[in-house]
């Protein structure tokens, strides 16, 4: 190869490494140059499946990954058997500020329920982190005797977990039953329920029940027939009469009643105030006894003097209030002879 062709190979090489070192920086400059925070949380259960590198999402949406896992023993003076992982966190991805979530808002966020819990992937076991708000009552913050070299989100027991230790206290509850004791028990009821059986008379209570049986069939033969005549139908028909009867003249009845209340309640006021006259007259009653026997006197006299007189009056009455009977009567046949004054026609035989 001839020397111009290695000088042209060289441009190429170098050419080339340029543009790949420069896609490099373009691609990759942006993680490099991403600003990141690091926390700490600490786990009481095994981590298995978390490794370096795994994503930390919240809910659901990648905010960080995984940057170490250890012993919290082998970086603080403490007896405690904690698994301690550190992650980074993104703060563009972050859904607040991150800066002010570190500096003051992080116990607030805390107390309002802010945790991260060991999720697994489907059953491949695969683990990732979860931050999420969670009841705080339900999910207690994990006590530590350290101060953390970055800050510290409380962590609270995986889903599985949990259902592990709800199965174990489950079984832990079913090993303390005492199926011996509830076996002999069991087998002395059975026992003595068979003794029960063999000592009863049982071909008597059958007969006895048969007995009842046709006896009850025929109570219920009679109902039907007494049911079935009549008699029977009437009487509904009439009790159905008398109760709308009844109905109507309750409703026919309540106004009158109404005011018939009304009435009496004016009674009794004016009845009051009656009591009151009389009460006041009482006072007076000597003086008005006398003047009503004088009254009384002088009416008898007149009376006895006019008694002609009133005998012939009320003849007189009596004969006025027969001819107004009889006026009436022949308006109400005739009205035509009471206005026009004309005659009645005359009826055919």
């Amino acid at each position: 190869m001839s020397t111009p062709n290695y000088f042209k190979l060289g441009i190429f090489v170098v050419i080339g490494s340029c543009i790949f070192t420069v896609l490099i920086v373009i691609f990759g400059a942006g993680k490099l140059f991403q600003k990141r925070v690091i926390i700490e949380t600490y786990f009481e259960e095994s981590v298995q499946g978390l490794e370096v590198g795994s994503p930390i999402k919240f809910r659901g949406v990648h905010v960080g990954k995984v940057e170490s896992i250890s012993m919290a023993a082998t970086a603080y003076e403490t007896q405690t058997r904690l698994i301690m992982v550190r992650s980074s966190l993104l703060t563009e991805k972050f859904p607040f500020s991150i800066e002010e979530f570190l500096e003051g808002e992080l116990i607030y966020e805390i107390n309002k329920g802010l945790r991260i819990r060991l999720t697994f992937k489907g059953i491949t076991g695969t683990a990732y982190l979860e931050m999420d708000y969670l009841p705080p009552k339900r999910h207690k913050i994990l006590q530590i005797d350290w101060k953390p070299t970055y800050p510290y989100v409380p962590s609270t027991p995986s889903v599985i977990t949990r259902i592990s230790d709800a199965i174990s206290s489950i079984l832990l509850h079913i090993k303390k039953i005492n199926f011996f004791e509830i076996t002999r028990q069991f087998g002395a009821t059975l026992n003595t329920m068979q003794k029960i059986v063999e000592t009863a008379h049982l071909k008597n209570m059958t007969q006895e029940a048969t007995l009842l049986l046709s006896e009850l069939r025929e109570t219920n033969q009679h109902l039907q027939m007494l049911l079935n005549k009549d008699a029977l139908h009437g009487i509904i028909e009439e009790t159905q009469e008398m109760m709308a009867s009844a109905r109507r003249i309750t409703r026919q009845s309540e106004k009158p009643i109404a005011g018939l209340l009304v009435h009496l309640t004016e009674a009794a006021k004016e009845l009051n105030q009656a009591t009151e006259k009389i009460r006041s007259f009482s006072n007076n009653l000597p003086e008005s006894s006398i003047q009503f026997q004088r009254t009384l006197r002088r009416l008898d006299s007149l009376l006895f003097v006019q008694q002609d007189d009133i005998e012939k009056t009320v003849d007189n009455i009596r004969l006025i209030t027969e001819n107004l009977k009889e006026l009436t009567e022949n308006a109400k046949k005739y009205p035509s002879q009471f206005i026009f004054g004309a005659p009645p026609a005359h009826s055919r035989p």
